[in-house]
């Protein structure tokens, strides 16, 4: 871990921040102070609506005009002190002094932009390169982070690219304006164990070979164990405790820091037994059937999977390696090239019009970012009744009732049913989604890492959720994750995807003693990175894995 040394590249100090909501302001920072260190990585832990990410935009100046600064002072290099609530000429502040790490990279980059020419715009604005040299610096910093081919990575859009890759790109894009203070907002959370060692490996050592400092905010007790050497605890705007790493994980102070501690146990044992058992041995509810995908290069190829009524089936994988683009294409969101998706017996992958929307009710996706899934402009009540006015369900009190009773069934009750969701938080909008997709009455309910993007304690309450709904509706599942513990706790099988399609389908309990090469890398990653683990002979196969992915993905479309 960084050494501290004394010399304080930011520091805050009584920072106090308001939402404006239902007519008045609601304190959600209350007189907050902290400082980083030069070459410091300082990890900022806490739940969903704690206030980590309304910090860093903050101190970005990126917090909406609807958002009140009551107080609070920010210096960078122990000289240049600005008062938060006041016009800060964010310009010469903002990527050049202190960069930014998002949690999407793939939003967090323009879609309409080549990687190169994002390079050029960021370096020329700055005044640090002309637009020659900007390219050069670009395959420079791709190369040192693990591209093996970094002008071809220059030459593509983002969503050529996986989410892994958008990340790294994201990465040496921030670094290349060599700024003294870098905030990583969550930028591993939607990736799968093997690209987050990577992410958090490359991060490492750009910390060690810049003297940076990095503001590392994250959910994830494994991934603040790896990467910090201290650690700030925030609860309800509050900091509960902070210290060194080892310290405060091991021997934590407070209830709250405990129970952060706690909740990746539950998740853990969260009852899998009563999941497991033999299902119907009728034919499958879902079939899919030879299914291929390309982009400009294969995404799925030949891929073979059956879902049977009521049953739940996870599916576990790498970025890139075509979850989404499978679970996209049965939801009708993308035309499958070759193959054939069956329900109920009947070829559904080759409907339009009325006969798809029909089978639209039956087959529900959750995205994994609800909040960008919501319309921002509708409250909870109001975006639940939307599939039931849109496919005309019901008289329209009828559609209240019925939209109200799913709120209430995934725990968003009263006066939160006329809010908005950019005054909920995360995990609320995760509620809201699920609600939406249950309204219709589903057979199918394909959930796309739901979980990903939440903190442990969250991520419980969901998983918890959607096994209570799913024992009283009788659903079946699909879900995507990354995260081994939600699969093996809440899945009947487990089907492992690696390059395009299925190389093997276990029962969830006995998905441990798999001998496939493939699967037992996932596994050691997702054991290594429970551990705060980051072994050297880890980190080769991490490496070794991202590139030979990335030579299968550059060029194709995103999956």
């Amino acid at each position: 871990m960084p050494q501290h040394k004394g010399n304080t590249v930011m520091a805050v100090q009584d920072l106090q921040v308001a939402y404006y909501d239902n007519g008045h302001y609601s304190t959600v920072l209350n007189k907050l102070s902290f400082t980083i260190e030069r070459g410091e990585i300082v990890a900022l832990l806490g739940e969903s609506g704690s206030g980590k990410s309304t910090i860093a935009k903050a101190v970005m100046g990126l917090l909406p005009p609807s958002v009140r600064i009551d107080s609070g002072t920010l210096l960078l290099n122990d000289s240049e002190i600005m008062p938060l609530a006041t016009g800060i000429e964010w310009g010469r502040i903002r990527g050049r002094r202190i960069g930014m790490l998002f949690q999407d990279a793939r939003l967090a980059l323009n879609p309409l932009m080549k990687i190169k020419a994002q390079f050029i715009e960021s370096l020329t604005y700055h005044k640090l390169a002309s637009a020659r040299q900007a390219v050069e610096i670009g395959a420079e910093l791709l190369e040192k982070l693990g591209f093996s081919q970094p002008r071809k990575v220059l030459e593509s859009y983002p969503f050529e690219l996986s989410g892994g890759m958008c990340q790294r790109v994201c990465l040496a894009l921030a670094v290349s304006l060599q700024p003294d203070l870098l905030i990583a907002d969550e930028p591993t959370s939607a990736l799968d164990t093997v690209s987050q060692m990577e992410v958090l490996d490359l991060l490492a050592n750009l910390q060690r070979v810049l003297d940076l400092s990095i503001l590392f905010i994250t959910h994830d007790l494994a991934v603040a164990s790896a990467i910090s050497n201290r650690v700030i605890v925030l609860n309800k705007g509050v900091i509960e405790e902070e210290g060194a790493t080892d310290s405060v994980l091991s021997q934590p102070t407070t209830s709250y820091t405990h129970s952060l501690l706690t909740a990746r146990e539950r998740l853990t044992v969260t009852s899998a037994s009563e999941n497991q058992g033999a299902l119907s041995a009728s034919a499958p509810l879902l079939e899919v059937k030879g299914l291929s995908k390309a982009f400009a290069q294969p995404v799925l190829h030949k891929v073979d999977f059956a879902l049977h009524e009521k049953e739940i089936v996870g599916v576990l994988g790498q970025s890139g390696c075509g979850k989404s683009t499978l679970v996209r294409c049965i939801a009708g969101l993308e035309q499958p090239d070759e193959g054939v998706i069956m329900y109920g017996g009947e070829e559904i992958s080759r409907l339009k019009g009325k006969r798809r929307r029909e089978y639209c009710q039956r087959l529900q996706l959750i995205f994994q970012d609800a909040r960008a899934s919501l319309n921002a402009r509708r409250t909870a009540l109001q975006l639940v009744q939307e599939p039931l006015n849109y496919f005309k369900l019901g008289l329209r009190e009828d559609r209240m009732r019925t939209a109200k009773m799913y709120l209430n069934e995934v725990g968003i009750t009263g006066e939160l049913q006329q809010r908005l969701p950019a005054q909920l938080s995360t995990g609320q909008c995760q509620r809201i989604a699920i609600a939406r997709a249950l309204v219709l009455s589903p057979k199918v309910l394909l959930c796309d890492e739901v979980v990903s993007a939440l903190d442990m304690s969250v991520q419980s309450q969901i998983i918890e959720l959607l096994q209570r709904l799913h024992k009283k509706f009788g659903f079946s599942i699909v879900m995507i994750s990354h995260d081994i513990r939600v699969l093996r706790a809440f899945c009947h099988k487990i089907a492992v995807m690696q390059e395009g399609s299925f190389c093997e389908v276990r029962e969830a309990s006995d998905i441990d003693q798999s001998l496939l090469p493939h699967t037992q890398q996932l596994l050691k990653c997702s054991v290594d990175m429970e551990a705060g683990l980051l072994t050297a002979a880890m980190k080769e196969v991490a490496v070794a894995s991202v590139c030979e992915t990335e030579r299968e993905l550059v060029g194709k479309g995103g999956s």
